[in-house]
């Protein structure tokens, strides 16, 4: 399921029925955990089903955000792939239901903005950092593990920005200066500690 997409559709009917705004993101975490109920009523055993998990931290992201009806999708990535070649690193491209999210290296934006300068509806998060999880099979097919993740780094005080569930992997954006407790925190988690799970930390700044 692509909980960004399913967020995305509801957000108007949400904030119709509350009168509040809701963000795409607190709209992804209710998702997660409502579908987490409906597939095991407990909490995964993470410290086990992460034990083969490898994390990567990247610092100097960007994070970006393109606005758009899908029927233009594929003309708007045609324009971007021709300077993939340029790149450090072939980019995270999330297709959502109205918009398209670039997750790449300040760097390579450099190259990539110059496509975007006639997308008005295109905008950047700069000084991000970006956490790769690439989970086991196991891992992967655990219930609740996304929403566990997501609940520890907010318990030890990590804002996720945005956070995308693939197939093997778990992308998260979070800010530059919260990805180093980002890290230790599931690096923790991944050798078994239980240094980090009670959420009593304060991160460092």
């Amino acid at each position: 399921m692509n909980f960004h997409s399913l967020a995305e559709l509801i957000q108007p009917q949400v904030k119709q029925l509350s009168g509040r705004e809701a963000t795409i993101n607190t709209l992804v975490v209710a998702i997660k955990r409502f579908s987490d109920t409906l597939s095991n009523d407990k909490s995964p055993d993470a410290s086990r089903v992460l034990k083969d998990a490898r994390i990567s931290l990247s610092s100097s992201i960007v994070d970006v955000t393109i606005r758009a009806p899908r029927t233009q999708f594929s003309t708007i990535i045609k324009e971007l792939s021709e300077v993939w070649s340029d790149l450090s690193e072939f980019p995270h491209i999330f297709p959502l239901s109205n918009s398209i999210k670039l997750i790449l290296p300040g760097e390579d934006y450099a190259l990539v903005r110059g496509k975007l300068e006639h997308l008005r509806e295109a905008t950047t998060r700069a000084n991000v950092a970006k956490l790769t999880l690439n989970l086991s099979p196991r891992a992967e097919m655990t219930p609740g593990i996304a929403s566990y993740i997501t609940e520890l780094l907010f318990r030890n005080g990590v804002n996720i920005l945005d956070a995308f569930l693939g197939y093997g992997d778990i992308i998260m954006v979070v800010d530059d200066r919260d990805g180093p407790l980002a890290y230790d925190v599931l690096q923790g988690e991944i050798h078994g500690s239980a240094k980090w799970r009670s959420g009593n930390h304060e991160p460092a700044r």
